[in-house]
């Protein structure tokens, strides 16, 4: 899925008074926070987060169990617990915050891309090669960007995916506990990502059209849920 997509939809559901509140005069740059934990990833300053950008889950369960998903790597939903408590930390050193709040827009966002709930023996996909109509890629990729630019889901479709959630679609993601979202990740890797998929078949529009509404579902997910996320802990 495509990071910039779920967080112009992030910016549209965040109060004005909550984005004063996080050191910003808005969230225009959303999109660039969504992307700054992957450019900094190699860091030393932020070793911590390498493997915090998802959380392996063996097929076969009834869902994720962070006791043992995460207890050898700090993973996912560590880090999003971790960082919702530092930026609501108002005592923290503004750029600490900052930093905090640059990484939870990330990693919300990485817990709704189904592959980053993924499988530990492709890891999350990337072993997993497939051919996209004549593009070689791997399943973890197809999710991140294939599907959703095939979607032709640009950042401008952010708003138009904010204003299609309807009142039932705010009671049905009102749960802000990132173990849901992480469930709901597990299972559409576990009932719709792999189907049909073998190492180094070719998917094609069936593939796109079978999962668009999943692509566009979570993005809009993400994004309601950031921003529900942030004016929580920004007006505490």
């Amino acid at each position: 899925m495509c990071a910039r997509v779920r967080c112009t939809s992030t910016s549209a559901s965040i109060s004005p008074t909550r984005s004063r509140q996080s050191g910003r005069s808005s969230f225009r740059e959303a999109g660039d926070a969504c992307i700054w934990a992957d450019q900094v990833r190699n860091e030393p300053a932020y070793a911590r987060y390498v493997t915090a950008h998802y959380m392996n889950v063996p097929p076969g369960r009834p869902g994720v169990d962070p006791a043992i998903d995460c207890a050898e790597t700090y993973c996912v939903l560590e880090a999003i617990r971790d960082l919702t408590d530092a930026v609501a930390n108002r005592s923290l050193p503004s750029t600490q915050r900052r930093d905090a709040l640059r990484f939870l827009v990330h990693f919300v966002a990485d817990v709704h891309q189904p592959m980053h709930v993924g499988r530990p023996g492709d890891r999350g996909g990337n072993d997993t090669p497939v051919r996209f109509f004549e593009e070689d890629t791997n399943l973890h990729t197809l999710w991140d960007a294939g599907l959703v630019e095939r979607a032709m889901l640009d950042p401008w479709d952010g708003r138009r995916l904010y204003e299609s959630i309807t009142q039932a679609d705010r009671q049905a993601w009102a749960d802000l506990d990132p173990v849901t979202w992480a469930n709901e990740s597990y299972e559409i890797v576990e009932r719709y990502a792999y189907r049909d998929v073998t190492p180094g078949v070719r998917l094609d529009d069936a593939y796109a059209d079978a999962n668009r509404y999943l692509v566009e579902q979570r993005i809009v997910q993400a994004g309601y849920r950031l921003g529900r996320l942030l004016n929580r802990i920004l007006g505490g």
